[in-house]
């Protein structure tokens, strides 16, 4: 049985993971496709745009299982997530992994990270990123080469690290990303559009625009029921930013070169999350770095956890259909497979309950990890 994993947000779903998926099927000639998805919050540090529910009822019309990334790897750096997520996708007996990226070429991809193991090669790499340089430009340097551009083929050498130290038998593949860059506000003159283009059409109300590039009902679904960005989360942060000390935000996972006192110095000077992350950013302190430091202060997420965390031990499902259905059956007895939740598994997953629950109070919805059964479509 050829079993394909997609690593996911699907913040939101849209007419490129259509692709993604429909394209990564016919390379692969798959029985079985599954999409490992974050759930309430991403890699960005971004609170999802809409609940893990919705995004996996979505999925689950074209792929066959949507499983939930842990938040701990799902909201991390690009090796973390990667590692977990492989990890997962290791644990359901995957054949192989397929991502989108810039190069669309996986031997490029592959000699890449082969050199980026030489030491030579890690010590410029080093030297470029301490003078300021972004990780994709600082390859380009330490390698010579002008051709790694691109968040994806970032992203790509993480996957392909993760199998090298998981010691992993999953064959990477990928495929071109078509449509405009990941960060891109404005919609695309093609039929793929950013996510990040979609969740500014959708804020602005412009769900008839936005519902060229995704399914109609998941837009209409996310505008209804009001789209989320970190904006919502500032009252919140700003809270509990000015009732801690430098000593409790030092436990805080992330927490690192003194940059507590920086949040402490400029909180009181804001009312908005981005004129507060504008005022903190530095060269040092990137944007991407402190969405995700919010986060952590918002779920707590500490460093003395992050220490002693252990690598999944159940796998989390969301959505499946009849083959997916079937599929689950076919995996080992011991690993633990979460469909519905109850107060004995869901010790395996208290981090992505929390984060839903926290999730819930700035969408509204009372769908939580405790009522809300598996979604099986036909």
């Amino acid at each position: 049985m050829i079993i394909t994993s997609l690593i996911t947000e699907y913040n939101p779903f849209h007419n490129g993971h259509i692709h993604h998926i429909e394209a990564s099927r016919r390379l692969t000639g798959a029985d079985i496709v599954i999409a490992i998805m974050s759930g309430s919050f991403t890699q960005r540090g971004e609170i999802a745009v809409t609940d893990k529910f919705a995004r996996a009822r979505a999925a689950v019309k074209h792929v066959d299982l949507v499983v939930e990334l842990p938040m701990p790897w799902a909201v991390s750096f690009a090796d973390d997530f990667a590692r977990g997520a492989v990890y997962i996708a290791n644990l359901l007996g995957s054949s192989n992994i397929v991502f989108g990226s810039e190069s669309g070429d996986i031997n490029t991809l592959k000699q890449t990270y082969q050199k980026l193991k030489e030491q030579d090669i890690r010590e410029k790499m080093e030297t470029f990123i301490k003078a300021g340089y972004s990780y994709p430009r600082a390859i380009n340097e330490a390698i010579g080469s002008d051709i790694f551009t691109g968040a994806n083929n970032t992203l790509g050498l993480s996957y392909l690290r993760a199998i090298d130290v998981l010691h992993s038998d999953i064959t990477p593949l990928t495929i071109p990303r078509l449509g405009n860059q990941f960060n891109e506000t404005d919609l695309s003159k093609s039929r793929f559009s950013s996510a990040t283009s979609l969740r500014q059409a959708i804020q602005e109300g412009r769900v008839e625009e936005a519902s060229y590039y995704m399914p109609e009902t998941l837009a209409r679904f996310i505008h209804v029921h009001g789209p989320l960005s970190n904006e919502a989360l500032f009252q919140t942060l700003k809270l509990l930013i000015q009732r801690s000390t430098p000593e409790t935000l030092r436990d805080i996972y992330m927490m690192t070169e003194g940059i507590e006192h920086r949040l402490l110095a400029k909180i009181r000077n804001h009312h908005s999350y981005s004129a507060f992350l504008a005022d903190v950013k530095t060269k040092r302190y990137t944007m991407t770095r402190l969405n995700r430091l919010m986060t952590y202060i918002l779920l707590n997420v500490t460093k003395s956890q992050m220490a002693t965390l252990e690598m999944p031990k159940a796998v989390r499902v969301l959505a499946m259909n009849r083959a997916g259905q079937a599929f689950l059956k076919t995996l080992p007895k011991d690993l633990e497979i979460i469909t519905n939740v109850n107060s004995k598994n869901s010790l395996f997953i208290k981090n992505d309950i929390v984060a839903t629950d926290i999730h819930n109070i700035y969408s509204g919805s009372d769908q939580n990890d405790f009522n809300t059964p598996v979604i099986i479509v036909d």
